[in-house]
């Protein structure tokens, strides 16, 4: 990450465009974001905040593992188990970069409580407004798009001791489930 940063040791810290610092940072596929401070009389501060792999993308025998921006993080052989399947990329890996469904799909993930996040299995993302969960056993959970997250999931872990096939949560407040 120093390389990165690309100061030069010796250089005064007013002359330090921490800005440009921190973007050169962020050019490492495993940065999402970096924060650049100085630190009088002598050092330069650098946080950052790693990317996370969120989905398994099927490719080339195995797996790239993906974060909610469509950045692949890394290639496995086996899919990691605690990762789900992204089941709706559209098109080769390096296309879901910015992908507003790919966000969509790592926003509804991230906010799953833990005991639901484990259930999942597979995750498809049409857009922003249609996300459909796969939970083990081949149940599905429309979802819909990523606003109200708390009512649903709380609607949700209601709903699955009906042990249904299908759930609808994509409105709280008329959530359903179906055989």
């Amino acid at each position: 990450m120093l390389a990165a940063a690309g100061i030069k040791l010796g250089t005064p810290l007013i002359r330090v465009d921490t800005g440009a610092v921190a973007r050169r940072v962020e050019r490492i596929t495993l940065v999402q974001s970096a924060r650049v401070r100085r630190s009088w009389p002598d050092t330069i501060v650098i946080w950052i905040r790693p990317r996370t792999a969120v989905f398994a993308v099927p490719a080339q025998g195995g797996y790239d593992l993906v974060d909610s921006f469509g950045v692949s993080l890394a290639w496995k052989h086996k899919r990691p188990a605690n990762l789900p399947v992204l089941l709706s990329p559209a098109g080769p890996v390096a296309s879901l970069r910015g992908s507003q469904a790919v966000l969509a799909a790592g926003t509804v993930l991230q906010s799953l409580p833990g005991r639901v996040r484990q259930l999942v299995t597979g995750v498809r993302a049409a857009g922003l407004a249609a996300v459909t969960l796969v939970l083990r056993g081949g149940a599905t959970v429309l979802w819909g798009g990523t606003d109200r997250a708390a009512a649903k999931a709380d609607e949700l872990v209601i709903l699955l001791r009906a042990r249904a096939r299908y759930y609808d949560v994509s409105d709280p407040g008329t959530a359903v489930t179906g055989r």
